[in-house]
């Protein structure tokens, strides 16, 4: 048995659930089921009584209760064994390399100042690109870890992918301020479909296009593009209007001429941003620090 499977033990019984501990270690939900299954086998014990409803709860079995106990001690020697040793050697330069869709850079560097002590020497990167790119650079380990808007085809049956929900945001339209939707304060699929669009070429946009285009036809389209500043240039000029996220943090760096309106009457405006990283890696402790501190950021 080795120390991750031991972990994930310790973190089921704490919790009695799969899937909060799951999201707790920021690893899938079938990976501590089987780990759990193996411990089982190699104990010859049955530690858990399971539950398929909400949650897959887990609750510990009397053999369970006595073997737990003794595998929380053995995690917790584990434990200050590891910050002792991180202790001793601070020297180690920690690299965190991050690939994002764009507008997200000054969010993901605001928790780096919090996590310093723990890591003093720690360096980032970060890559600003479209969904599907996101995902490449993961799979292809050029980055540790992607901030994306949650992709179903993408992402949900890819066994190489584990993701977490990070946030919530809503898709917005960029209009310029002369624009005859700019004297309103929201707009509807009505008023926008006549309008001329110009399309950042991202996966999740082509996306929520494609689901609008099928619900209200088609609309005029200008150009699509991967720079975010010709993006802007454009709606700068008041050539057409775009479909753009918006969350708390993000930062576009809009001139006075450029209007971002809430888009009503339509559900599909609701996103869901996720975090991932590739199947094949272990989550290291300074990464999840990092996205703890993430989601406090996000959420203050």
């Amino acid at each position: 048995m080795n120390i991750e499977k031991l972990e994930y033990l310790v973190e089921v019984a704490k919790t009695g659930s799969f899937s909060i501990a799951s999201q707790n270690l920021f690893v899938s939900q079938s990976a501590i089921s089987q780990s759990i299954d193996s411990i089982e086998k190699k104990l010859n014990v049955k530690l858990f009584e399971r539950s398929r409803g909400r949650g897959h709860s887990a609750i510990l079995t009397h053999d369970g209760e006595e073997l737990v106990s003794i595998a929380i001690e053995v995690f917790s020697k584990y434990q200050e064994l590891i910050e002792k040793a991180q202790l001793i050697n601070n020297k180690v330069n920690d690299k965190l390399k991050i690939s994002t869709t764009p507008g997200f850079f000054a969010v993901l560097l605001n928790p780096i100042s919090t996590i310093r002590d723990d890591y003093p020497k720690i360096t980032i990167e970060i890559f600003q690109k479209p969904g599907q790119d996101i995902i490449e650079d993961i799979l292809e380990d050029r980055s540790d870890i992607g901030v994306l808007p949650f992709i179903k085809h993408l992402l949900e049956d890819d066994d190489r992918l584990v993701y977490h929900n990070l946030f919530e945001a809503k898709m917005k339209l960029m209009v310029n301020k002369n624009s005859p939707l700019a004297e309103k304060s929201f707009v509807t699929p009505q008023q926008i479909i006549n309008e001329t669009l110009i399309t950042y070429d991202g996966e999740f946009i082509h996306w929520f296009k494609k689901l609008f285009y099928r619900e209200f036809g088609k609309m005029n389209e200008l150009f699509t593009t991967t720079n975010t500043d010709t993006l802007k240039k454009a709606i700068e000029e008041n050539l057409g209007v775009s479909f753009v996220p918006a969350f708390n943090g993000v930062n576009y760096n809009l001139n006075d001429d450029i209007i971002m309106l809430d888009i009503v009457d339509y559900d599909a405006v609701n996103l869901q941003y996720v975090w991932i990283m590739s199947s094949n890696r272990d989550c290291s402790r300074m990464i999840k620090d990092y996205i703890s501190r993430l989601k406090e950021e996000l959420n203050s």
